[in-house]
């Protein structure tokens, strides 16, 4: 090859290696430019879409990131906006403006140090860069730096005296110091340079109203109503300073302006509907509603809100239509989620509800209503700790609902925290000073402290407001008893049972002041209160109750069936007739009518749990056992069926004792000073040869009831199990001498020959 060949094929390598290297320089551009001209036609899809092609040329294409960034921002999608911003500011520090919105992001979130870095990289640029100037007046303001703030401000110059935004910031700088005239007149100067901006009146309303200037207050709203007569803001802002003052007509008159205004708006409709339903107009709100699904069809937000309105008024029919209509078009609509499960409590299908409730949580962990129904499933089941979180969780999301509060009072009242019922009651009834539910909790918690004076006060109060009411008046006796002023206790303790002469409290309390030692007396009284009220059921029961205390059984199962007919849905006369019919020898009536309240009320506990008493106690173990694991699907948590079903397994050679543990430490779990649980447990320890377990829940029983010799016979077991045979010895030589007779002495005295021979 001749020198000046390879001369030619080096000339033609290196032009082939220039032309392929400017290749995707030039395509790089080529998409650029074409996101350009997309950009001016407002084509941000296919701008995106060229720009993202020129970055994957160019990873670090600085102006294309930018571009890219800005119209991430421009569609509202502010993480991939950051990224791209960031990306562009860091690859060319002297695009300020990208610097300038990277900054505002951080201030945004809080990350105000990354904040002050971009800015001060701005200002060492340019030190009078306008907008980085008042980002900076921001950050410090925020801090507290309120020199440093002004300091920034007066760098821009004349227009920090003439800009109304920037006028805004320096009355926020006063406001902050709680120079209130100063931030005032700055605010009016705010509105004085620019009258046709709306946050300039807005800023101004939220300083007067911080004052609590109420007559100025109204002065610029009305003036902003002048002002701004078609904006919708501007009207809710007078709607909130009507709710302020309690004027609920002229909020309504507000909201129903906003809904003229912008009637396409389903959020107004329903935050006007809400504010008739939550201010005792049911039929306004549906009428509302109704209206609202007519000018707007096929919104599920109006559907739902409607359905959960039918529902309240107690109309379930329309209101299952209503969740029917809802739940075919929107099958993961959180509301009629919500209202679903609220129809599984309602059915007393509470577990069912929860497993919705706590998906709805979950789904929406925002959202406040799902915790409040998942406390009142767990309250329903008397889960009272579960419930007490959930509501807790509810409150942590909205602190401001009264009802929320009134249910964490009635949780912590039956937990027999009286002093957090009592603070849960007094927010409740602050939030909403109508709250019946919440005042009687109050007044329970005053009385049970023994604040009486407090209690009295609170219930006169509620009395003259609802003369008539049972609960009142039944708490104001104990209230006045209390105080030591038995003369008016007596006289509402009159009133109260001429208002409703079968009120269980009032009559118990008066067979107590008056008929203590005197059960004729007694039954004469409550027969002279049902010739007042002939169709009230609870009247005998009460009967009942005293002829069973004559041992008059045959009558007293008179009165209670003749509860049972007057009461077709109470429980207590099915089970009071059971009972006596199954002390009176009738065991195939008892059962009968045990079964008969089963089939009414299919979830009854005592329905169940009498029946497994008496297949118990005629030694129908297997049947027994089918009845406790019926409750225990009810109610997993019963301590009760869950201790004597432990002690049916336990006393089964074929038994489950890992189950018979489970069960027994439930029933601890329930009631951890009852004897009788103490007992089982014991039990099941023994038989798993755990026998030190067991001698201490045997001593444990034996402390509530030393006399009881069972109980001191399966102690003997288990110390003579555990190798202390001493105190077998000694455990049944003092059973045997101080309890002559009982069921188990032979077995004892065989025990007792055994340890002591030899």
């Amino acid at each position: 090859m001749s020198k000046k060949t390879a001369k030619l094929l080096l000339s033609g390598l290196c032009l082939l290696l220039v032309v392929s290297c400017s290749a995707p320089e030039k395509d790089k551009q080529v998409y650029y430019e074409k996101a350009m001209e997309f950009i001016k036609q407002e084509k941000q899809e296919a701008a995106v879409l060229e720009l993202r092609s020129a970055i994957q040329i160019d990873a670090k294409f600085a102006e294309a990131r930018y571009q890219l960034g800005l119209l991430y921002l421009q569609e509202g999608e502010t993480k991939k906006a950051f990224a791209e911003l960031v990306r562009a500011g860091d690859l060319n520090p002297d695009n300020l403006d990208a610097n300038l919105k990277v900054a505002h992001f951080y201030l945004l979130s809080r990350k105000k140090e990354e904040a002050r870095k971009r800015i001060e990289l701005i200002l060492a640029k340019d030190p009078n860069y306008r907008d980085a100037l008042v980002l900076l007046a921001h950050l410090e303001l925020i801090e507290g730096e309120y020199d440093a703030a002004l300091a920034a401000l007066n760098r821009i110059g004349s227009e920090s005296e003439t800009s109304d935004e920037l006028l805004n910031i320096r009355g926020r700088i006063h406001a902050a110091q709680q120079q209130w005239d100063a931030a005032e007149e700055v605010f009016r100067r705010a509105i004085a340079a620019n009258e046709d901006n709306f946050t300039n009146y807005e800023t101004l309303l939220l300083l007067l109203q911080q004052k609590k200037d109420i007559l100025k207050s109204k002065e610029l709203l009305d003036e902003i109503i002048e002002k701004f007569p078609e904006n919708v803001k501007a009207h809710l802002l007078l709607a909130g300073y009507y709710r302020s003052i309690d004027n609920k007509d002229q909020v309504a008159e507000e909201l129903r302006k906003v809904v003229k205004i912008a009637p396409d708006k389903a959020r107004f409709r329903l935050q006007l509907a809400d504010f008739y339903q939550r201010n005792g107009k049911p039929d306004d709100a549906e009428k509302t509603l109704v209206q609202a699904r007519t000018d707007i069809p096929d919104d599920s937000d109006l559907t739902g809100a409607l359905a959960t309105l039918y529902f309240e008024q107690k109309k379930f029919d329309e209101a299952r239509a209503m969740l029917d209509e809802l739940g075919a078009s929107q099958s993961g609509h959180g509301g009629a989620t919500l209202l679903n499960a609220r129809f599984l409590l309602k059915e007393g299908k509470s577990r069912d509800a929860i497993v919705i409730l706590r998906k709805l949580s979950n789904d929406f962990p925002d959202w406040p209503s799902p915790q409040f129904y998942l406390g009142l499933a767990h309250y329903s089941l008397g889960e009272f700790e579960l419930a007490q979180q959930a509501v807790a969780g509810a409150i942590q999301k909205n602190g401001q609902d009264s009802e929320y509060h009134t249910l964490l009072a009635q949780i912590f009242q039956e937990m027999g925290a009286f002093e957090d019922a009592r603070a849960e009651a007094v927010i409740a009834v602050r939030l909403n000073p109508t709250n019946l539910r919440a005042a009687l909790i109050l007044s329970r918690a005053l009385i049970i402290a023994k604040q009486y004076g407090e209690a009295v006060a609170i219930l006169v109060d509620m009395r003259k407001q609802i003369p008539a009411h049972p609960e009142i008046l039944g708490n104001l006796i104990l209230a006045y008893f209390g105080a030591g002023e038995r003369q008016k206790g007596e006289e509402v303790l009159t009133e109260l049972l001429r208002i409703d002469p079968g009120n269980t409290h009032a009559v118990a309390l008066s067979l107590d002041l008056r008929f203590r030692n005197d059960l004729p007396g007694a039954e004469a009284f409550v027969r002279q209160q049902i010739d007042k009220a002939p169709a009230d059921a609870r009247l005998y029961l009460i009967l009942g109750s005293l002829l069973e205390k004559q041992n008059n059984g045959l009558k007293a199962l008179a009165a209670y069936e003749k509860a049972q007919e007057l009461g077709q849905d109470m429980t207590q006369p099915y089970l009071a007739a059971a009972r006596i019919m199954a002390k009176l020898g009738q065991r195939d009536e008892a059962l009968a009518k045990y079964n008969d309240m089963i089939a009414k009320h299919p979830k009854s506990i005592p329905g169940h749990m009498g029946i497994a008493t008496l297949l118990q106690v005629e030694g129908n173990h297997a049947e027994a056992t089918v009845q406790y694991r019926k409750i225990i699907e009810i109610n997993r948590n019963y301590g009760p069926a869950a201790n004597n079903l432990a002690w049916l397994i336990a006393s089964d050679p074929n038994g489950d004792l890992g189950e018979a543990l489970m069960l027994a430490m439930t029933a601890k779990q329930s009631s951890p000073d009852d004897p009788h649980i103490a007992d089982t447990l014991g039990w099941v320890h023994y038989q798993r040869h755990s026998y030190g377990l067991a001698t201490s829940q045997f001593e444990l029983a034996l402390q509530s009831q030393p006399d009881n010799p069972i109980w001191a016979y399966r102690l003997a077991l288990a110390q003579n199990g555990n190798n202390k045979k001493d105190a077998a010895i000694q455990t049944l030589e003092s059973l045997l001498k101080k309890i002559p007779a009982f069921p188990d002495r032979h077995k004892a005295e065989d025990l007792l020959a055994e340890l002591t021979k030899g």
